[in-house]
């Protein structure tokens, strides 16, 4: 009985993948024409996330919708982007307010040129207002390539950038998470670039930075914000998406379960610091694969293994470091079950 009612609470403390707060792949708009007026989407500065209306220059005008596809390995794909831009009207929208804990927000990104920074950001995400920025990204030169840099809070703060550029042409995941505190500047920002998606968030960001005072307490709108015309990226993105935890951004479902929906693994790690892992079941299936990955993709263990009806005990590779790992089960017809496990 004990051992029952621990894999009922590895089940509902893993199960649950947190909330997705919105999602957007663009797929079902109309190309050719502008994103505002889309689905959610403004350029209405009076408009939750619409920080489009003021133009600079003659010519500018709202980005528009592309049939040009975009994807990200295990997270997601579209036969649609949108235009990044120079002197473009903004775009934005509002989501479920956060008001505390973590916030993730993350799109693809394919840009073909970037300017010298000026400190002219090309996205932002607001708390309560369109004027109350939480956090800013920027793209910068780099040769042939690019530099991303993200800074918390009002504008001239100071920029935070990639310890590395990024590649013209080639569709990037960029994830952000913005982790609020009880203070008023100890609030962190942390960037991701082209993550392994599907092993679940990395013990360690691209880059971050905790640099300013907090706009923060209220998370709850975005924007593309396009409309200047020095610095500003030329280029695409897509599959915008934002959540409370890392597994509930992805487009596609991290944990997939083809073996049969209508049954269940729990999973136990009591004892895998001493090298045995629990998995309860509640049916029979010879010849399955099973693999443990780390965060940052390694392989640590694979066997082939047979699951019995009810309790299972397996002999892995010890896990001797606390942390969250990734567990594949996998079968001679390529049904596949993943699940991010953590080890105290």
């Amino acid at each position: 009985m004990k051992k029952t009612i621990l894999c009922l609470f590895i089940l509902s403390a893993f199960y649950g993948t947190g909330q997705n707060l919105f999602q957007d792949s663009f797929g079902l708009y109309n190309t050719g024409v502008q994103l505002s007026g889309q689905g959610p989407w403004t350029n209405n500065s009076s408009l939750a996330g619409g920080l489009g209306s003021a133009v600079i220059g003659s010519g500018g005008s709202n980005v528009l919708v592309v049939a040009t596809p975009i994807s990200y390995l295990n997270y997601g794909s579209s036969t649609k982007s949108i235009e990044i831009k120079p002197n473009g009207d903004g775009c934005g929208l509002g989501f479920t307010p956060t008001i505390s804990g973590d916030l993730f927000v993350s799109f693809v990104l394919n840009l073909s040129a970037s300017q010298a920074n000026n400190n002219s950001d090309f996205f932002r995400v607001m708390s309560g207002d369109n004027f109350t920025t939480s956090f800013r990204l920027y793209a910068t030169a780099a040769g042939g390539g690019f530099f991303i840099g993200t800074a918390k809070g009002a504008n001239g703060n100071a920029i935070a950038f990639s310890p590395n550029a990024y590649g013209f042409n080639l569709d990037h995941l960029i994830v952000v998470k913005y982790a609020q505190f009880s203070g008023v500047s100890d609030d962190v920002v942390s960037v991701y670039i082209d993550p392994a998606y599907i092993t679940g968030e990395p013990n360690f960001p691209t880059f971050s930075t905790n640099v300013g005072m907090d706009q923060s307490g209220s998370l709850d709108r975005l924007s593309f914000r396009q409309n200047w015309t020095n610095g500003m990226p030329t280029g695409r993105a897509g599959l915008t998406s934002v959540a409370t935890t890392w597994n509930a951004l992805s487009f596609l479902p991290l944990a997939t379960t083809n073996f049969d929906a209508s049954h269940q693994f729990l999973i136990g790690t009591e004892n895998a610091k001493e090298g045995i892992l629990s998995l309860a079941s509640d049916f029979i299936k010879g010849n399955v694969i099973l693999k443990i990955y780390a965060t940052n993709g390694t392989l640590l263990h694979k066997a082939n293994i047979a699951i019995t009806k009810n309790f299972n005990d397996f002999e892995i590779t010890p896990l001797r470091h606390a942390g969250f790992y990734i567990i594949e089960l996998s079968d001679d017809s390529n049904n596949r079950y993943t699940q991010k496990i953590i080890v105290k």
